[in-house]
């Protein structure tokens, strides 16, 4: 077992020691012991999981909720002016779907493309990712370009992989292929760009959301491209 079998494996334990004697998990984790850069990672995803199960747990369903779903059940056709999903079970059910999705994505041989790195982006926002290190000094550069380019990033941003392993940027594997990571600060926002080699024609701008956290991906030539934030989509709108 390597860092990456590790990591991968590790993204689905659960908080706490109640995964600590699984042999799966057990394995994982002494590799964490031999490995400093990958022991960091997995205390962040801790405290980030830990942070993520205490806000759900604060999560009082609706007094009303019961009784919509019951009615629902009984009902033999769909009736007009129905319950509406309520706010905080749309962003549950959005969390949950998108992580779905990855997981989904992390099993195929392809690297992902288009929406598929839309909601890589995001599952890496929501759950993977901790405080912001230090890039290489050989990115500081195009850290202050992406966060002082003027006009619509799709139009202005070209990157490619190969530049960015050299320089030693952040990088994690779905589908067995790279994705690198560039975090940049503007106006007082953090901004993450997941940048990842493509296949096929180009691609317009798509959206994806989950409570404040939001991202955009498109694709240009054989780079396919995503934009994420946890400041909400219009902070991500105003760079797009």
């Amino acid at each position: 077992m390597n860092s990456h079998d590790a990591q991968f494996i590790l993204r689905a334990r659960r908080p706490g020691e109640r995964d600590a004697q699984d042999p799966l998990f057990a394995e994982a984790l002494a590799e964490v012991e031999k490995d400093p850069r990958l022991k960091a990672w997995h205390e962040r995803e801790q405290r980030t999981d830990a942070a993520i199960a205490a806000k759900f747990a604060e999560i009082a369903p609706p007094p009303e909720l019961r009784a919509a779903i019951l009615a629902g059940a009984r009902a033999s056709r769909p009736r007009a002016g129905g319950w509406k999903m309520a706010p905080w079970l749309a962003a549950a059910a959005a969390v949950a779907v998108l992580l779905t999705v990855t997981v989904v994505q992390l099993g195929r041989p392809a690297p992902p493309q288009g929406d598929a790195l839309t909601a890589v982006a995001l599952r890496e926002l929501i759950t993977a990712h901790g405080d912001h290190d230090a890039e290489p000094p050989a990115l500081a550069a195009l850290q202050i370009r992406l966060a002082s380019a003027v006009g619509s990033f799709p139009e202005r941003i070209e990157l490619r992989p190969d530049d960015l392993r050299r320089q030693g940027c952040r990088a994690f594997r779905v589908g067995g292929r790279e994705v690198f990571e560039l975090c940049f600060r503007r106006d007082g926002i953090w901004y993450h760009l997941y940048v990842a080699p493509a296949t096929g024609p180009d691609r317009g701008v798509s959206f994806e959301s989950a409570g404040q956290f939001a991202a955009a991906s498109w694709q240009r030539g054989a780079v396919a491209y995503a934009l994420a934030t946890d400041a909400g989509r219009a902070a991500l709108q105003r760079l797009l």
